[in-house]
């Protein structure tokens, strides 16, 4: 009884984030459009339901108060778009974390434990795989939800997430003229009594500055049941800036770079993020 009481109140606790997520993001969508040929681009790479092909590498690089880096990691997250006869499409989006850490540094979609030595430890995490069902819309708003699963694909202990897991995930996104808007929002269950809980909110303003760039917020809180209370949250606050390049093939090529301050983490976690990431996006 103990473990489904708990289950429910974790279900109870990500369906309140998606509904806090979808209210809060839907209001912005009554604002008129002003988006030119330049700004509509960069809305494809902001947007995470978009009928697009991409290949998203996305690296963090997390410091100490003295900017010695703890932790390096890349995900690489290759994504489908698959449009239906139906009246919905399917998204299909994979994650394979490359890592490297060090010093005992604690991150959270790994658990609560220390990992690394003193020397940097490289290696691959599990993968997560996730399909979102989203409604066909002739709308500015967007809704998605689906499953999601895990794999142990970790070459080694150090590397250890969720092993063999599943959740659930739903999205939200928008856009109001050259605002786009969204969030993801993640429940996952694995080994070992792994549970974690994720919300990715992003907000991008898209500016003629430079040919058409963007500023915004990008990045994932999460909240780690497992770990003691006062450990379980990683709650990051900055700003990322990027550039979406178009080729006049349709196809186009993402660079954004981010600075983080990690005002809530547990202790052995990292102090800051600097974010970097490329994606190589097709129609």
């Amino acid at each position: 009884m103990t473990f489904l009481r708990t289950v429910r109140v974790q279900m109870a606790a990500c369906a309140a984030m998606i509904t806090l997520a979808m209210i809060t993001w839907a209001g912005s969508a009554m604002a008129d459009d002003g988006c030119d040929a330049q700004c509509q681009i960069a809305r494809k790479a902001q947007d995470p339901l978009a009928n697009i092909r991409a290949l998203i590498f996305d690296g963090t690089v997390g410091f100490d108060t003295q900017r010695d880096p703890l932790s390096y990691a890349t995900q690489i997250q290759p994504v489908y778009s698959l449009p239906t006869d139906g009246g919905y499409n399917v998204i299909l989006r994979g994650t394979l974390p490359v890592m490297g850490l060090r010093n005992g540094v604690v991150v959270p979609p790994l658990g609560s434990d220390p990992r690394g030595g003193s020397q940097y430890d490289w290696g691959v995490g599990d993968t997560i795989l996730q399909a979102f069902f989203s409604p066909k819309s002739n709308g500015d708003l967007k809704v998605g939800f689906g499953p999601q699963l895990s794999l142990p694909t970790r070459t080694n202990g150090t590397f250890a997430g969720p092993g063999w897991g599943a959740g659930v995930t739903a999205v939200v996104t928008g856009f109001a003229g050259p605002v786009s808007y969204g969030a993801i929002v993640g429940q996952h269950w694995g080994q070992d009594g792994f549970s974690l809980a994720t919300l990715n909110p992003v907000l991008m303003y898209n500016t003629d500055l430079f040919g058409g760039t963007y500023l915004g917020y990008a990045n994932t809180i999460t909240h780690n049941w497992q770990a003691p209370s006062g450990q379980r949250w990683q709650v990051p606050l900055g700003l990322t800036f990027g550039k979406t390049f178009a080729r006049p093939n349709g196809s186009a090529v993402d660079v954004n770079l981010g600075l983080y301050r990690l005002v809530k983490r547990p202790t052995g976690g990292a102090e800051n993020q600097l974010k970097f990431a490329v994606s190589l996006i097709w129609p």
